[in-house]
């Protein structure tokens, strides 16, 4: 519970000024995944900068769907032990909540128990399909497993403090935000992503979701 408030406590600070530092930890061998879609790839130049030293390991592609991403995760999951894993998926799916659950499902049970996993909640445009129900889809995952960590992008969005020129994509300054956004979740909700040492159970918290 104390994990949970410090991280709801640290991203109502970067909600509320638009600033973090780079994540204050002891760096060690465990690296950590990052999986997804084109906003995955415009992220990775901003939050390769803001946690210097932090090992990454790199899988995005536009266009990719969750199917698509869980297969990239299992390969990264064969060669890799992560502390923690950065997903961006969702925003190529179909609408249906049942079938974004069971993919949702799937992958918390493909990554190790004692990492955890930071998901960014989904905006998209009215011509990809409504994304509430994916949303529920992730709130639901975050209340049964304590290392999922959901990013607050709909809150980030629905303040202005982001701006997405085609409903979907931020601009530069976007990019930025959510870079940040993501480093601070990772810092206060993932200590194993640094150090390797967080217990099965312990690795997350929920951030507020908008």
């Amino acid at each position: 519970m104390a994990r949970r408030l410090a991280l709801a406590l640290t991203l109502a600070i970067v909600a509320g000024t638009g600033a973090v530092s780079a994540p204050a930890l002891a760096y060690g061998p465990t690296p950590t995944i990052v999986v997804g879609d084109s906003l995955a790839v415009g992220t990775k130049p901003y939050l390769g900068g803001l946690l210097s030293g932090w090992p990454l390991a790199w899988d995005a592609v536009s266009g990719r769907t969750t199917p698509q991403g869980m297969r990239a995760l299992r390969g990264e999951l064969r060669h890799v032990q992560p502390g923690a894993v950065v997903i961006s998926l969702g925003s190529n799916d179909g609408p249906s909540g049942l079938r974004f659950s069971d993919r949702i499902r799937r992958i918390r049970k493909a990554i190790p128990a004692n990492a955890c996993i930071i998901w960014p909640t989904i905006v998209r445009p009215p011509r990809k399909g409504d994304e509430t129900q994916l949303n529920r889809s992730l709130r639901a995952a975050a209340k049964l497993d304590d290392r999922f960590v959901l990013v607050d992008w709909i809150g980030a969005v629905g303040s202005g403090r982001v701006v997405l020129p085609d409903g979907l994509h931020p601009d530069p300054a976007g990019y930025q935000e959510r870079s940040r956004m993501i480093s601070a979740a990772l810092a206060a909700g993932c200590p194993a992503a640094g150090t390797g040492t967080a217990e099965p159970g312990q690795g997350g918290a929920v951030a507020p979701v908008g």
